[in-house]
């Protein structure tokens, strides 16, 4: 299993994968598909490094300021996504304020891996252990995100037949 480091890591390429996809993607349904999917990766991604990683490192090092750089540049993120899922489908500002999002993202990933995880690693911080919390964090927040996801859709579809209407409830009290 990967380490907390390795974990984060991870994370940062699928989303700037999905950034590459979405530059390439003709026809703005499926970069809307996939701008959605990198937001929801962003979330679950935020939440975990908020609540398992950022508390676990902060207790590691002596000044909290790159900590607290990193939260301020979530929020960033985090208001930007509010935006961009607020748009109507056919917004013509939503190009431009998807690239304010890859931008900040871009921008907090380089400070992340140039200066807090190399600081993690050189700590004391057992960076498998939390790794472990981490994985199972966000396995957690990826059922819930998928629920969501998929009350949503059935509440949205014109045709209220689902193939198991019970199923996407139970995964939130897991």
């Amino acid at each position: 299993m990967p380490n907390a480091v390795q974990l984060i890591k991870q994370d940062h390429k699928k989303v700037a994968n999905l950034f590459e996809k979405y530059k390439k993607t003709k026809g703005q349904e499926a970069k809307r598909r996939i701008a959605e999917q990198a937001m929801e990766h962003l979330e679950v991604h935020a939440l975990v490094e908020e609540e398992i990683f950022y508390p676990a490192v902060k207790k590691e090092l002596s000044d909290g300021a790159l900590i607290r750089e990193a939260l301020k540049e979530h929020q960033v993120v985090k208001d930007l996504i509010e935006e961009l899922k607020s748009m109507e489908e056919d917004d013509v500002d939503f190009d431009e304020k998807w690239s304010d999002l890859v931008e900040n993202v871009q921008h907090h990933v380089a400070e992340e891996e140039s200066d807090l995880l190399p600081q993690a690693e050189e700590s004391e911080l057992d960076l498998a252990e939390c790794g472990a919390q981490m994985a199972e964090r966000k396995q957690k927040a990826i059922d819930e995100i998928g629920a969501s996801s998929m009350a949503h859709a059935a509440k949205s579809r014109p045709s209220s037949r689902s193939k198991n209407p019970t199923k996407h409830s139970d995964s939130r009290h897991a």
